[in-house]
């Protein structure tokens, strides 16, 4: 199953649920069903995470086409569907 791109910054950022589930004030068992997907993150938590991970909350929400992000050497493509390591392109849909 494709990770989301909450569980990519998580576990890029090596952070354990517990502390993302403390940050938004909500159970671990409430975050791990929005890092999951199957819930959709309120502007406000959107807002925290956003600000925490020093991205677009927008990316968040999944109201964005990509964002690209540096952590150290390495450059993410992320795009709301997929995630693409390394890549800078929109990946081909032949």
């Amino acid at each position: 199953m494709a990770k989301t791109l909450l569980e990519n910054l998580r576990i890029e950022n090596k952070y354990e649920k517990d502390q993302l589930a403390a940050l938004l004030d909500i159970s671990i068992s409430e975050y791990e069903l929005i890092e999951s997907g199957a819930v959709r993150p309120t502007f406000i938590q959107a807002g925290k995470l956003g600000e925490h991970y020093g991205i677009d909350p927008k990316h968040i929400l999944g109201v964005s086409d990509s964002t690209n992000y540096n952590i150290g050497t390495y450059s993410r493509t992320i795009y709301a569907v997929s995630y693409y390591e390394g890549s800078e392109e929109k990946p081909n849909k032949n």
